[in-house]
């Protein structure tokens, strides 16, 4: 198959007529400015630039490595996503989850390898693992974001990677009363995919700001609320890809989808602020989010491994033609088509996900002349509820064939795999036909179901001292952190079975319970029956019987525990060393001590499958230096040195005890495949160095390098020397008999997250933000903010579908480009942000962590607003959106990028609305 570049154009002319708007739109304000009162002197700094100005006042004053996201004021960072503001800082990157930017990726690592935090304080998480999913947190009830780079002995639950800690409006600190409203209407490019589907959806917010009793007592509230439609377009093939008879690649199925429904999401922040004196200060947060999920993913499948065969007896009658014919080999792999006497599938899927977040604190500090203590307690809760149904239609066979007959009907199609482009596979039946396509126990049955729960729950008391000096160092600080941890995941599951008819359990959908066809028309898939799914449920499936005791899932069910203790001494320097070079930063040491454990059960295989509850866990104790120096020059020249000792705990999944137990009755062997609550954590001896060039207060220039000495990594690898002896399986004698349930011996292989070797991570990191007025006053107004980051590590890890393959998260190169104009109320900015291909982490269709091959992206969005200056209508705002302005590809593949995996276009995203400030 010849390959195209039509996406890469597609791609250009978008990005390029995104960047045409933003100058057209930039230069006609600009001429108007230039025309007005030239007698204006006084500007003031407002939004886009005033969060930019903040941020980098943030990141100046620093003692540490940061990045810093500042909003551009009450209720009004500058992305409708939180995740997407950190996406565009030096180093950092985001993974799409369902087409919004979930997870964040620091300097090459995986999600894992950075914790986050809400108000300095750790968080709890929905997911199987510790990283927060950002999408959950609405970029409206944040003021700030700081990304320490470097450790700081004095940061509880900091990551290896970094520590990205999300912020909340503190009153008193805001110093004035202020009142916002934010309401934006939205709409996806994605607009005809049948069904139910819809392209509609709104978001609003309300944010409230006041100071009471002589600025003693401050409040701040705010509530953001979110419904956004889910319109996708995908296409996905099974893995893994394999080789055929000839050594040809191919996949054994193929589906078009099409998924809609929408996210809702609801937020909530309140503080209340209390500070009698400078001797006293009190403060009470609260953070809430509860956000649903409902998709109706449907699709047309096909299996191509030859399944079912026509005949009884699994076969195909001698002279039939199955498989592949007409073939297109590219890259060793059939990527186009004729598909023979296969057997395609309408399937209509319903996935609801609730999850809700809460967090909260009191927070109390006092002074004593050279004296401060503070005291914090906090909890996090952090819930998932998920449920699945699949259902599952074919074309009625034909029940009273003849033996030696076929049963099924066939069909033949043609399909071609590209990434450049969607794929298309294409079949000569009607699939939308109720008559035909009935509902019942298909080739892949009538469907399953599943029920995954996740609670995560998090407790910590913290008390912290401090004393000015008048030494080397300006100041000491010290103190504890207790934190109590503990997440469950529990997975029922079901298969599920339609009620026998005359028709063997095959059903007709009644018409009330039909849906418009499902429109697969941009894969050239024919249209697919839709219906209701609960609906049919109801009318033709028998009862569902969820359980959690069936062999298979013992790994899917588990409790992990986590009991957290850090002490910590650092010291803090602000030191003049000379008229020009004042030294800022610490020198400090932080002492972890950690008692994990898991319960959870093993699956007995050698004993008639039963499950055994099984409990396991370790102690130990981290020692962490850490040293940050920043030489700051009266000039505006910095440079910033950090280096320390890292880790990052193990994902929660591995940590489980649960594992599956078996007995090879042949060779009479013990074997197991699970988790490992014995696990030590990731760690790491870390060496940054960066130069900054600030420009008062307005620009900056910064150039840093880093370079982590992994010294232990987690692998997935094999323990040849494990000791099975509390499973109970007797020692054979000299001759067994074959099948007999016995062993050689008590050691035996275990197939297990385990301890191995580290290796190197090193990148370079540039970052400008550049104001045009710094070059001309011709320029006033328009700015840019770049960044670029380049990232190199060595590690492999063994992955069990993937191979030997590169750390997860890892994009060798990550850059954006912001350009924007401001002035006299009218703004425009055009975003740019890209990365390289990676490894990513996905939830898969079993509902459990997998890692994919994911091509590389580029995302451009655009915005435009126009504030009122004077009049009744001062502080009033519109604005104008599109969100990935270019439509960009989530492109997933195996090994190769011929070997496609997914495919799917998940829409431009339209907002248009207002904001209003009192």
């Amino acid at each position: 198959m010849k390959k195209t570049n039509k996406r890469d154009e597609r791609l250009q002319r978008a990005t390029a007529t995104g960047w045409a708007i933003f100058l057209l739109a930039a230069g006609a304000a600009h001429a108007q400015e230039a025309g007005g009162d030239a007698d204006v002197q006084e500007v003031v700094v407002t939004g886009i630039r005033a969060g930019i100005e903040e941020a980098i006042a943030a990141k100046r004053e620093s003692g540490s490595i940061v990045e810093a996201v500042s909003a551009e004021d009450i209720g009004k960072l500058p992305d409708t996503s939180i995740a997407e503001s950190l996406a565009r800082l030096p180093g950092l990157t985001s993974q799409r989850a369902n087409g919004r930017p979930s997870d964040i990726s620091v300097r090459g690592t995986a999600p894992g390898f950075t914790t986050a935090l809400l108000n300095g304080r750790e968080q709890a998480s929905t997911g199987d693992n510790r990283n927060l999913e950002f999408d959950q947190y609405p970029s409206e009830l944040l003021s700030s974001v700081m990304i320490y780079k470097t450790p700081d002995a004095g940061l509880v639950g900091q990551g290896l990677a970094a520590t990205v800690d999300l912020r909340t409006q503190r009153p008193l600190e805001y110093g004035r009363r202020a009142l916002a409203f934010n309401l934006r209407g939205e709409k996806n490019s994605n607009s005809d995919l049948g069904s139910d589907s819809k392209d509609t959806g709104f978001r609003a917010s309300f944010s409230y700001i006041d100071q009471f009793a002589d600025d003693t007592v401050g409040l701040t509230f705010g509530y953001a609320h979110l419904d956004s439609p889910i319109a996708a377009q995908e296409f996905g093939t099974y893995e893994p890809w394999h080789p055929n008879g000839t050594g040809q690649y191919v996949t054994d199925g193929m589906k078009s989808l099409a998924s809609s429904g929408k996210d809702t999401r609801d937020g909530v922040m309140a503080a209340l602020e209390f500070r009698p004196s400078e001797n006293y200060s009190s403060i009470v947060d609260l953070y809430y989010t509860k956000s649903k999920r409902d998709n109706d993913r449907r699709s047309l499948e096909v299996n191509l491994s030859g399944y079912p065969g026509p005949c009884c007896d699994g076969t195909f009658p001698v002279g039939t033609v199955f498989g592949f014919t007409n073939t297109t080999v590219v890259d060793n792999t059939i990527v186009a088509g004729t598909i023979n006497n296969v057997v395609p599938l309408a399937r209509n899927f319903l996935f609801k996900k609730q999850d809700e977040v809460m967090a909260g604190g009191w927070n109390n500090k006092f002074t004593f002349g050279e004296w401060t203590v503070t005291g914090d307690l906090s909890y996090s809760r952090a819930e998932r509820k998920e449920q699945q149904w699949e259902t599952n239609a074919q074309f009625l066979p034909n029940l009273n064939a003849a033996p030696g007959t076929p049963r099924n009907v066939y069909d033949t199609g043609t399909f071609a795999l590209r990434n450049d482009g969607f794929p298309t596979l294409s079949f000569t039946r009607d699939y939308a036909n109720a008559a035909n396509i009935q509902v019942g126990p298909t080739i892949y049955g009538a469907g399953y179901s599943k029920f995954p729960e996740v609670t995560d729950t998090l407790k910590s008391v913290r008390l912290d001292a401090s004393r000015t000096l008048d030494n080397v160092f300006d100041s000491v600080s010290f103190g504890v952190n207790y934190a109590d941890r503990s997440k469950d995941k529990f997975s029922p599951e079901a298969n599920l079975s339609t009620i026998n008819n005359a028709t063997g359990g095959y059903h007709q959908v009644s018409s009330d319970l039909l849906l418009s066809p499902i429109n697969l028309g941009y894969s050239g898939s024919p249209n697919a029956l839709g219906w209701d799914v609960p609906g049919v449920l109801n009318a033709y499936y028998n009862p569902i019987v969820p359980s959690a005791s069936e062999w298979y899932l013992a790994g899917k069910n588990w409790k992990v525990f986590e009991k957290l203790t850090t002490g910590y001494i650092r010291g803090n320097l602000d030191h003049q060393m000379s008229d020009s070079i004042t030294l800022k930063g610490n020198v400090g040491l932080q002492i972890v001590q950690t008692d994990q454990s898991s319960d959870a059960a093993y699956a007995d295989r050698a004993n008639g499958d039963v499950l055994v509850p099984v409990s396991d866990g370790k102690k130990y104790t981290d020692i962490l230096p850490s040293i940050n120096l920043a030489f700051m020059a009266d000039d505006g020249q910095a440079i910033r040195i950090g280096i320390a000792r890292e880790v990052a705990r193990p994902r929660m999944d591995q940590l489980k005890a649960a594992f599956e137990f078996n007995v090879d009755t042949s060779a009479h062997r013990a074997s197991a495949t699970g988790g490992n609550p014995r696990l030590d954590p990731w760690r790491a001896d870390a060496f940054d160095i960066s130069y900054e060039k600030y420009f008062d207060t307005k620009a900056y220039f910064s150039a840093a390098v880093f370079y982590k000495k992994l010294k232990t990594y987690i692998f997935e690898q094999t323990n040849s020397t494990y000791d099975f002896s509390a499973q109970g399986i007797p020692l054979c004698g000299a001759d067994p008999e074959p099948g007999e349930l016995c062993v050689f011996s008590q050691i035996g292989s275990f197939k297990q997250q385990l301890n191995g070797k580290g290796g190197t991570l090193k990148g370079l990191e540039l970052s400008a933000s550049l104001p045009g007025e710094i070059l001309s006053d011709a320029l006033r107004g328009f700015g840019a903010v770049l960044s670029f980051s380049l990232t190199d590590s060595k590690i492999k890890i063994d992955d069990a579908k993937l191979g030997n393959v590169p750390l997860p998260g890892l994009s060798k190169k990550v850059w954006s480009v912001t350009a924007y104009y401001e002035a006299n109320g009218f703004s425009a900015r055009v975003s740019t942000r890209a990365r390289s291909k990676f490894i990513g982490e996905i939830t898969d269709f079993a509902a459990e962590r997998n890692l994919r091959y994911i091509k590389a992206d580029q995302f451009t969005d655009f915005q435009t607003s126009y504030e009122f200056q004077d009049g009744y209508l001062k502080g009033f705002t519109l604005l104008f959106q599109v969100n990935n302005l270019t439509n960009e590809p989530y492109v997933a593949y195996n090994a190769i990028e011929t070997r496609l995996q997914d495919y799917n276009e998940y829409g431009r995203q339209f907002l248009i609305g207002f904001n209003y400030k009192l």
